[in-house]
């Protein structure tokens, strides 16, 4: 049995509080008044009742004092099946229900069966000790552990053992060898003292010869009846003794009735069978991780190639084509500088003239104007050459300013090409008003045929002198022209090159800046790069993962083999039909090894008496019938003994006075009551001789294991320094690794108490496989010194891979230790 958990609706300081055991030991910690006593007796009231609150028990029953619910519950495991246990306040120890994992309900009946022979009284003496247990450990003599290790080993000792008590203790009413006060021993006294007086007065006696016919007689009563009961005697003795063994003979018919039968399979192929399931497990266990593998593989496989290596070349040229956009980028970024300045100069030419301007005149058209224009009047011909030929200084003004114009934009500088504008266009306009005074004189020319050339050429708009003056301008503003239409063509033709680049790149690429693009294709070759190493890499490993799942399921096919071979020879299918098979074979060896335990106090003359009776009702009436005849039998042998005493007392009054008669009497009567006095008293010796031999004999075979585990333990506790326990006539002793022999009288107390614990925790080891309940400790360890107590915890933690323990303590020196607590102080409480 295995406490998993526990539910207080109402216990002493706890209400509606939850409490978790899984773990295992489990230690909790608390300090005073924290509780821990009140929980302990909760786990022990649940398993076997509440305190009845009479007499001293009034104080033990934890009624809470501030809520009207009593009791809780606790969930237990009993050979791998969940029980909740419920019990609530009601008579005989409570209204409890028991409820299994399959929702059916029980009650007391089901408990019993959970909890077999096990009650309070025999769990408290076996399962549980304190500190109160271990502080007396040095004051028992080897009777004393005997009779302890005896209870321990012997199935039902503790009820044995109460019946050794009683037994003595009425025995002890009787008389006790030093005492003065025991009836028995005053009424021996008081014989000794009328014998004297007797003797004293016997050569008074003369005439008892008309009485010895009666006497004879009486004499011949008496030696029937003691005869009768000395044959009647035996027979009480083994009715009493058949009643003690009734419940013993009763558990061994019903567990030998209902033995199974034997094992289909052998210890040695369970084991073989429960290895065959760990390395299937095991082997299962690899190949999850193998195909985890494989599928997380496959699924990285889609974001590894996304940029799969056939796509390499086709990034490269995107990669060239970048480099060229880049490199076709700075250029036009110059030529756009640039045909911003020619745009520029354009404009400033279209100011100027205020008119649309014509195309330039081809150097034939220039020579047909010049010839047009030079009919024209002697005078003013010498008039111009008196005023020192003014069209001569304007055209290097405006030659100087459209060089000084082309030198800035040629070396970028903006303020040169901005003076030689101005230069230019100052002189334009200087030559302007010079040909304006001009017109004012008298012109005599063939104007007609200006007129028409001016029309023909797009030159009516502008005075016909200046047409001359502004080819240069039209030449220039022609050139401008060409340049920019030439820039703009150049721009569509990149941009076309652009939106085409744009649409082979991935979309995450387009739109975005060439060193952006080009920085991105770097990453996603690198990428490529690697994604061709991760698929190679990829590719080996599952190779690899492949030819281990094939060795895998190879030897995972032949170990299956192997374990079906055996689930076929124990007539199961799979694992679940296997560990069921487990529990019942289990279950079928305890309750065998209960039988051969309950076979074994038991002798086959008690088995073949205990058989002549149908039920226990029946042989008491025996027993019942036979005391009657020997209370018979007693009476009659008293009486007898007391007529015979008469008798005897009336012979000698006839020949002495009254005195003697009256003593006579005084001790006949006394010996009597002696004699029976006598008989009760040797019954309960004989009856506790009786029950310590029948221990002996059911515990003997449990002796050495127990000492022996015993000893494994307290060498574990002492750190080797003892190595032997011996039980002996002198009485307890342990053996030190030097050889050196000491009683356990001679030993300090935390090693006398490390003796007491390993004997306690030897007999639950060696028992665990009859009666394996929780084993609680309540502040055990009080004595223990830091090393000491970590030594006992690893022992706990040895006791707990076959019961379940549970530690109590208020030592907060426990904190210090490497362990897992459950402190107390953290819960609530009323």
């Amino acid at each position: 049995m295995k406490i998993k958990k526990a539910h207080i609706d109402g216990f002493g300081k706890w209400h509606d509080q939850d409490f978790d055991f899984t773990a295992n030991p489990q230690i909790i910690y608390g300090p005073n008044e924290a509780g821990k006593t009140t929980l302990m007796a909760f786990l022990v009231s649940i398993l076997f009742g509440f305190a009845d609150g009479r007499g001293k028990n009034r104080f033990a029953q934890y009624i809470p004092k501030t809520t009207s619910s009593y009791g809780g519950s606790l969930l237990v495991e009993v050979n791998g099946h969940d029980y909740l246990i419920k019990r609530q306040r009601g008579r005989n120890g409570g209204k409890v229900s028991v409820t299994d994992s399959q929702g059916r309900q029980g009650g007391e009946q089901e408990l019993k069966q959970l909890l077999g022979t096990m009650d309070r009284s025999l769990y408290q003496a076996l399962f549980s000790f304190g500190q109160r247990d271990l502080t007396v450990v040095d004051e028992l003599n080897r009777d004393e552990w005997q009779q302890h290790l005896q209870q321990l080993g012997a199935v039902g000792s503790a009820q044995w053992e109460q019946l050794i008590s009683q037994y003595q203790k009425q025995a002890d009413h009787l008389y006790k060898p030093r005492g003065r006060k025991w009836p028995l021993n005053q009424d021996l006294h008081q014989y000794a003292d009328l014998t004297d007086k007797i003797n004293r007065a016997r050569n008074k006696f003369k005439r008892y010869q008309d009485l010895q016919t009666n006497l004879q007689a009486n004499k011949e009563k008496l030696r029937q009846a003691q005869a009768e009961l000395k044959k009647q005697q035996p027979l009480l003795q083994k009715l009493e003794h058949l009643q003690q063994l009734w419940p013993v003979y009763h558990e061994w018919q019903h567990s030998h009735q209902t033995r199974p039968l034997a094992d289909y399979l052998t210890d040695q192929q369970v084991a073989t069978a429960q290895e065959l399931q760990v390395r299937e497990k095991e082997l299962r266990r690899q190949q999850q991780v193998y195909q985890q593998r494989l599928a997380s593989i496959d699924h990285q496989s889609p974001q590894a190639t996304k940029h799969s290596p056939h796509s390499m070349p086709e990034l490269r040229r995107l990669k060239e084509q970048a480099v060229e956009l880049q490199a076709e980028e700075a250029l036009q970024h110059r030529q756009q500088t640039q045909a911003n300045q020619w745009q520029q100069e354009l404009t400033a030419i279209k100011i100027r003239y205020h008119h649309p301007l014509p195309a330039p005149l081809t150097p034939q058209e220039k020579a047909e104007l010049a010839r047009l224009l030079n009919v024209q009047p002697l005078s003013r011909a010498t008039a111009s050459q008196s005023t020192g030929d003014p069209s001569r200084t304007a055209i290097i003004g405006i030659v100087g300013g459209f060089i000084l114009f082309i030198i800035g934009l040629l070396a970028n500088a903006t303020f040169i090409t901005v003076i030689g504008a101005i230069a230019a266009f100052a002189t334009v306009m200087y030559l302007y008003y010079q040909r304006q005074e001009s017109h004012a004189t008298p012109v005599t020319t063939d104007s007609q045929a200006i007129m028409a050339f001016g029309q023909k050429y797009g030159l009516q708009d502008f005075p016909p002198d200046q047409w001359l003056l502004m080819q240069g301008d039209l030449q220039r503003n022609a050139e401008l022209a060409a340049q920019l239409q030439t820039a703009g063509q150049d721009q569509q033709r990149y941009d076309h090159q652009l939106a085409i680049f744009n649409q082979q790149l991935p979309p995450a690429l387009q739109n975005l800046p060439l060193a952006t693009v080009r920085a991105k294709l770097d990453d996603l070759l690198e990428q490529g790069q690697q994604a061709r190493q991760d698929i190679q890499a990829n590719t080996r490993e599952k190779a690899t993962i492949a030819n281990n799942l094939a060795r895998l399921n190879q030897d995972y096919s032949k170990i299956n083999q192997q374990k079906m071979a055996i689930y076929q020879q124990a007539g199961v299918h799979d694992d679940n039909q296997f560990t069921q098979y487990l529990a019942n074979r289990s279950a079928a060896q305890s309750q065998a090894l209960a039988s051969d335990v309950y076979g074994q106090q038991l002798t086959a003359e008690d088995r073949q008496a205990l058989a002549a009776y149908a039920n226990r009702d029946e042989l008491a009436m025996t027993l019942s019938k036979t005391r009657r005849q020997l209370d018979q039998l007693n009476l009659t042998i008293s009486q007898t003994h007391k007529e015979m005493q008469k008798d005897k007392v009336e012979i000698d009054s006839l020949v002495e006075d009254g005195t003697l008669s009256n003593l006579e009497q005084e001790r006949a009567n006394l010996a009597a009551k002696i004699w029976y006095e006598v008989q009760e008293w040797l019954r309960y010796q004989l009856a506790i001789q009786w029950v310590n031999k029948a221990l002996a004999g059911a515990s003997s075979d449990r002796y050495p294991a127990i000492i022996r585990q015993a000893e494994q333990y307290f060498a574990l506790l002492t750190d080797h320094r003892y190595s032997q326990i011996d039980l002996t006539t002198d009485g307890i002793k342990v053996v030190r690794k030097d050889q050196e022999v000491f009683l356990v009288e001679e030993l300090s107390q935390g090693t006398a108490e490390q003796l007491y614990i390993a004997l306690r925790l030897g007999f639950v080891t060696v028992m665990s496989d009859q009666a394996n309940f929780p084993v609680i400790i309540d502040d055990g360890f009080v004595n223990f010194d830091n090393i000491r107590r970590q030594r006992m915890l690893a022992l706990l933690e040895k006791i707990a891979e076959k019961n379940q323990v549970i530690y109590f303590t208020a030592d907060d020196r426990i904190k210090d230790l490497d362990v897992k607590i459950l402190d107390l102080q953290a819960f609530k409480r009323e």
